[in-house]
């Protein structure tokens, strides 16, 4: 897709269709990657986004294996401490 760059002050710009800023999403804000072949724009996302979901997935194997040593009582546990 050909685009022209805008002057802007005394910066250039350019314009991207709508459809493609629906397509990607695209809110207020652009990162900008530099390649070596060219120049790569991205959709900016929030700082992490999905961590509260990585988070519980890492979180359950823990506490499985704290349920599982909360549950390997002995004979002492049972006859002779006292909480």
């Amino acid at each position: 897709m050909k685009v022209k760059l805008i002057n802007i002050g005394n910066s250039k710009g350019l314009r991207l269709p709508k459809t493609i800023i629906q397509q990607y999403k695209i809110g207020e804000d652009l990162q900008i990657e530099l390649q070596e072949d060219g120049i790569l724009l991205k959709p900016l996302t929030k700082p992490r986004t999905g961590w509260s979901e990585q988070f519980e997935k890492a979180v359950k194997p823990i506490e499985k294996q704290e349920k599982n040593w909360i549950e390997a009582r002995n004979r002492f546990d049972k006859e002779e401490w006292t909480w």
